[in-house]
């Protein structure tokens, strides 16, 4: 039996449907993202799970208990809003002790617990410290502090760092899933952000339109995407617009391709995705042609785009420290036989 169970989850605010008829079997120890773009019904999930809005219909079960209607401060799960939410006038110790304290847990055995929690965040010597004495990466370390102290079944993330900046969300992206993997505590993740859900997760949920539209390991949403959307959504591509020659091809702009397109029809109009890191670059050879249109520096890897029979097109490379492809320049492009994904075109819109 799974650890934590949504079943036919459905939220309605009137005529809009925010969730829709959402099933997902999460296990103990699990790290899930909630990916989506906004209004897709992540948060809302997310919410409904931590008791802040009840269900319009469906049922949640934690250990095959149901909390479809108990109250939040019944279930006793931890959450991490994107704010924080701390309180002002208490230390760092005080914040994470408040939750203890509502439970009534005995002054030793609280501070122990609080002892042991600045430690796993390692903030054990800003334990006196306010909030306002503290950085946005320190505050958002206690407020996760808080939230495992009173050692919950499920922690619940709502975009807790999208608001530090892009170096320290990197940084907070390892130490918490280290954290979380020490601790073992199941953990459903709400983000916007694509390379946050693919390298923090066991599993993937992407949303849209209160749907969840693929349920898959990272490293299966990212190289076998379901559909054009999740394929757009999750990592940069280049979608083809095409249509079915053989088995074993695919037709572009009256470029034969060599791909994958068994189970369908011969002639059925199809979207292929190729991802910009599987396209190699080369100087003009035999193959398919193309100019750069720029190419630009990101420091692990430069960016180029490129004119090509196919269309624009977009490619990433390698730093090598090498000087790159000039804008003007013509290249070859090859990738690999499995890199090009054929996805039927109705599915485009996800």
């Amino acid at each position: 039996m799974a650890f934590l169970k949504l079943i036919n989850l459905t939220k309605r605010f009137g005529d809009f449907v925010a969730v829709n008829d959402l099933s997902l079997d999460i296990e103990k120890g699990e790290f899930i993202s909630l990916l989506g773009p906004s209004g897709c019904g992540k948060t809302t999930t997310l919410q409904m799970i931590a008791g802040l809005h009840d269900p319009s219909g469906g049922s949640i079960e934690l250990e095959g208990r149901d909390l479809t209607h108990v109250p939040p401060n019944k279930r006793g799960l931890g959450i991490v809003f994107q704010s924080y939410a701390l309180f002002p006038h208490l230390t760092a110790a005080e914040n994470i002790a408040f939750g203890l304290e509502m439970r009534g847990v005995g002054r030793a055995e609280r501070d122990q617990r609080v002892a042991r929690a600045l430690d796993q965040v390692h903030l054990a010597s800003f334990a006196d410290r306010h909030p306002k004495a503290l950085s946005g990466g320190q505050r958002q370390r206690v407020a996760l502090a808080r939230a495992l102290v009173i050692e919950p079944p499920v922690l619940l993330l709502d975009e807790p760092l999208s608001n530090l900046d892009a170096k320290l969300r990197e940084e907070m992206q390892l130490e918490l899933r280290i954290l979380q993997q020490n601790i073992g505590v199941t953990t459903i993740l709400v983000t916007h952000d694509q390379s946050e859900a693919l390298s923090m997760s066991d599993r993937i949920v992407v949303m849209d339109r209160g749907r969840a539209i693929q349920i898959d390991t990272p490293l299966a949403m990212y190289e076998a995407p379901g559909n054009a959307f999740v394929s757009g959504f999750v990592g940069k591509t280049n979608l083809l617009a095409g249509e079915v020659t053989t088995t074993r091809a695919i037709t572009v702009n009256g470029v034969k391709l060599a791909a994958n397109a068994s189970g369908l029809s011969k002639g059925a109009a199809v979207r292929a995705s190729l991802r910009p890191e599987k396209i190699v670059l080369g100087k003009p050879a035999s193959g398919l042609k193309g100019k750069v249109g720029a190419a630009v520096f990101h420091g692990s890897h430069w960016l180029y785009t490129l004119d090509t029979p196919l269309g624009d097109l977009i490619a990433v490379a390698p730093n090598t420290g090498e000087p790159p492809f000039k804008s003007g320049a013509s290249v070859s492009l090859s990738w690999p036989d499995n890199a090009l994904r054929v996805l039927p075109a109705e599915s485009s819109d996800g």
